[in-house]
């Protein structure tokens, strides 16, 4: 099967589905969210699930960005539910659970480590975004958005209070669009409910500032090396805490 790419035609094929889910899931074992011993399981996990849902997938792509992006898109998201599905189960230890080798403990012990400091960086992430204070709810759901992360209810009417219909009505589809888009509707978001009128490229400098002063204050005297990217794993991992 063919479909438009930006005017080009791209084969559709389950080696382009693989080789995506594969990079996705190693961003994921890079930033030690994945134990790199369920790396293959989580591939087929997010492949199994891509496929499943390939047709309706496809139907909904609307051509607004590279269809590969859009692929991108939607397996990190299915990447990020076997993520939430799984991640406790993953650095789990069983009391009394005969282990092979001093190979395997050490093997054990050092993904229960890397388990604690990912939480430790979460926590350091909670404290963080309660310095904003006012403005908390409002940078939390922007932030939701623009790293397509799950939105319900509580994340809106905490920022919209009672436009929380027509600011949910506005957040939907955030991987089906781009990111000019994406900040064209933040603003009308602000305009609803701040009763301001700023356009997206406003909204756009902002937030990268917000996104700033928060990397800013998790790297603060060397303490971590955050990027974007590692700010939303984190962001990820906050959801499937609360």
């Amino acid at each position: 099967m063919r479909t438009t790419d930006n005017n080009s035609s791209v084969a559709v094929t389950m080696s382009l589905v693989v080789d995506i889910a594969n990079k996705v899931v190693s961003r994921y074992v890079f930033r030690s969210v994945i134990p790199e011993r369920e790396r293959e399981d989580v591939v087929m996990a997010i492949v199994e699930k891509f496929l499943n849902q390939k047709d309706k997938i496809e139907k909904a792509f609307e051509g607004k960005s590279k269809l590969t992006t859009y692929f991108v898109a939607i397996l990190n998201r299915m990447c990020c539910e076997v993520i939430r599905k799984e991640s406790r189960h993953w650095y789990s230890i069983v009391e009394g659970e005969p282990l092979v080798n001093e190979a395997s403990k050490r093997t054990l012990e050092f993904e229960a480590e890397k388990s604690f400091a990912i939480v430790n960086e979460v926590k350091r992430l909670n404290n963080t975004m309660l310095l904003f204070n006012g403005e908390r709810a409002k940078i939390s759901l922007f932030l939701k958005y623009y790293f397509d992360l799950p939105i319900d209810y509580a994340d809106i009417s905490d920022y919209a209070g009672s436009r929380v219909e027509e600011v949910k009505e506005l957040l939907q589809n955030a991987t089906q669009i781009s990111k000019g888009d994406m900040f064209d509707n933040l603003s009308q978001v602000v305009n609803i409910v701040e009763e301001k009128s700023v356009k997206g490229d406003a909204v756009r400098m902002w937030m990268n500032k917000q996104i700033e002063i928060i990397l800013s204050r998790l790297n603060k005297n060397g303490m971590a090396n955050h990027d974007k990217d590692s700010l939303a794993v984190l962001l990820e991992i906050q959801q499937t805490q609360n």
